[in-house]
């Protein structure tokens, strides 16, 4: 996950760097603003994960939402095959031909059948990164988003939120498709960078223990100080290796909703 144009390093914690394209924001600040007043409400219902009416993360309902921050982990574990429900959620051109390729021949003009062949998986990453262009595709206009994907480091796409709009969506897809799996789990400083862009919803995504910049107790500490200020946050935990303690404790404290795939 290091495209060419991430130089930019801010230090967020021990060890660990967020990186931002060039020519994108400013760098993180070194506080987060408290917001005062804590009202959590109950979470809203998971909705299909595929053909909802309303825009959606592996089911959680986004429709509403003015400004989010999806943390996504991209650790080596998420290279791994995706497994139950999130292994049936269709991922582009998977399977398919690809995109100026010549169609198949007529039957009568094929030739003999191949022979078995090795089944394809699908990536954890690749699932998770379809469903992340999903949502930002049905994502109103207007709505103020960042991603920020971390491994052993933690990248972000810009140092704040950025405004939707037809060339900061493409440019978001383009920082998606450039992502690849590699390295520890630094999900402490991931949502600390998360959380230090003031948005009003996180919306975290991982399939393992944060072992790089803290653990679970730290990812808590930084995460009731956010609730206390207003953040949401949603959980969705892939496969057997996700923290379900931390993963559902982080979406009931805060209102959010918690999907175990």
């Amino acid at each position: 996950m290091r495209p060419s144009s991430l130089i930019l390093l801010v230090a967020v914690a021990a060890g660990c760097n967020v990186r931002v394209p060039r020519g994108l924001g400013l760098p993180i600040a070194a506080t987060a603003t408290v917001r005062a007043d804590v009202h959590v409400t109950a979470p809203e219902p998971v909705v299909a994960m595929q053909g909802a009416p309303v825009p959606e993360f592996f089911g959680i309902p986004l429709d509403g939402a003015q400004d989010i921050v999806f943390a996504l982990d991209v650790s080596g574990s998420m290279s791994e095959p995706a497994q139950g429900r999130a292994a049936q959620i269709a991922v582009p051109n998977q399977n398919s031909t690809a995109p100026g390729s010549p169609p198949p021949p007529p039957p009568d003009q094929q030739g003999p059948p191949p022979g078995p062949q090795a089944p394809v998986y699908t990536k954890k990453i690749d699932v998770a990164k379809a469903e992340l262009v999903e949502a930002l595709q049905r994502l109103p206009a207007g709505t103020r988003v960042d991603v920020v994907f971390f491994d052993h480091d933690v990248g972000a796409f810009a140092a704040d939120l950025v405004a939707l709009d037809d060339a900061t969506r493409a440019n978001l897809i383009s920082y998606i498709d450039a992502t690849s799996a590699d390295g520890s789990t630094a999900l402490a400083p991931a949502m600390r960078a998360a959380f230090l862009m003031n948005a009003k919803r996180v919306v975290l995504l991982s399939d393992g223990l944060g072992n790089v910049g803290g653990g679970a107790e730290s990812v808590l500490r930084d995460a009731r100080e956010a609730i206390h200020g207003g953040v949401r946050i949603d959980t969705v935990g892939l496969g057997t290796g996700q923290d379900v303690t931390l993963m559902s404790a982080l979406a009931n404290e805060s209102g959010g909703v918690y999907q175990q795939l």
